[in-house]
C-alpha cells in the first residue's frame, strides 16, 4: 500500500473535500503543480487573463454562493497584480483564500525568479497570510487559512498561503497529517 501523496494531490484533496469546486486563476511556473491537480481532482478552473480579475472573480463568487472564494495567482508580478482584489475582500470582509507559489526555499534571497517576499506584501490585507515552508504542514496551514478567511477565527475575508516551489515538488507520508485536519470545514455564510 502506498502511503505518500504528492505535495499538490494534497491540497487539491483538501479543497475538494471543503467544497470547493471551482477556482479562478491565471497559470504560471510556481503553481503549475497545483494547476494540474486541481484539474485531475475535477475543481472546475476559470482561467482569467489579469490576476486582479481572478481575485474579483472569487470575490464575486463567494458573495453570490456563500461559499470561500478562491484565487489562485504565480510568483512575483502575478501576486501582485492580485493585490488590489485582495485588498478589496479585505475591506468588505469577503472570505476568500489567495493561493501562490515561490521560487524554492533554498534560492530564498538569492536573486531566483520572481522571488519577492509575497507574505509581507500582503499582510496588511489579509487576515491570515503564510508561506508553509514544510510539506507536512500543508494541510494545517490550509486549515489555518480557511478558518480565518470564514471568520471562524476572527472577522471573515482573505487569507494568503503560498507553495515553495520545492515542498510542491515533495511527497509526504499521509502519517504525517493529522486525520482531524482532513474533515470538512462546515461553515457557510448567509447571502445578503
Amino acid at each position: 500500500m502506498n502511503n505518500l501523496l504528492r505535495s499538490p494531490e494534497i491540497i487539491a484533496k483538501f479543497l475538494k473535500i471543503n467544497k470547493v469546486n471551482t477556482v479562478f486563476g491565471l497559470c504560471g511556473g510556481h503553481i503549475m503543480p497545483i494547476w494540474m491537480e486541481l484539474d485531475k481532482a475535477g475543481i472546475k478552473i476559470i482561467d482569467t487573463r489579469d490576476e486582479r480579475a481572478a481575485v474579483f472573480m472569487a470575490h464575486s463568487y463567494s458573495e453570490f454562493s456563500g461559499k470561500i472564494g478562491v484565487a489562485l495567482v504565480t510568483a512575483g508580478p502575478g501576486l501582485t497584480n492580485a493585490l488590489t482584489g485582495i485588498a478589496n475582500a479585505h475591506i468588505s470582509r469577503v472570505p476568500l483564500l489567495v493561493i501562490s507559489g515561490t521560487p524554492p526555499i533554498f534560492q530564498e534571497n538569492r536573486g531566483a525568479l520572481q522571488d519577492i517576499n509575497h507574505v509581507e506584501i500582503v499582510k496588511s490585507v489579509t487576515r491570515y497570510s503564510k508561506t508553509v515552508r514544510h510539506e507536512s504542514l500543508i494541510v494545517n496551514e490550509m486549515n489555518q487559512a480557511f478558518y480565518h478567511a470564514l471568520g471562524i477565527i476572527g472577522e471573515s475575508g482573505p487569507s494568503f498561503i503560498e507553495f515553495p516551489t520545492n515542498v510542491l515538488r515533495t511527497k509526504v507520508n499521509i502519517s504525517q497529517i493529522f486525520k482531524e485536519f482532513y474533515e470538512p470545514i462546515v461553515k457557510t455564510f448567509p447571502l445578503p
